[in-house]
């Protein structure tokens, strides 16, 4: 499941579940089509997420291109989704918080 919640100060996309390949292809229109539509930054929500494929990293990479780095960032992982992302030293690029 992926929910959007419009902030005063920000775009929260929540995802819940595994993040495989499938479910990336399935979201992925829908996602970066909220994505362009808001001037806020955009942060995306993994508390709930249990499991992410590279296709998944592939969309934050296409998130930071399109708003940029400062507009761009991950909230709550859990430790293991976290080291996947610092493995593929994307956390020099996306700000983890």
């Amino acid at each position: 499941m992926v929910t959007y919640v419009l902030q005063a100060d920000k775009l929260r996309i929540a995802f819940a579940g595994r993040l495989d390949t499938a479910r990336c292809s399935t979201i992925q229109n829908e996602l970066m089509t909220q994505i362009e539509a808001t001037e806020l930054p955009v942060v995306f929500d993994l508390q709930e997420v249990s499991f992410i494929a590279s296709s998944f990293l592939r969309l934050c990479l296409m998130s930071v291109r399109k708003l940029g780095a400062e507009r761009f960032s991950l909230t709550a992982p859990s430790p293991a989704i976290e080291k996947v992302f610092v493995m593929a030293g994307l956390d020099k690029v996306i700000r983890i918080e």
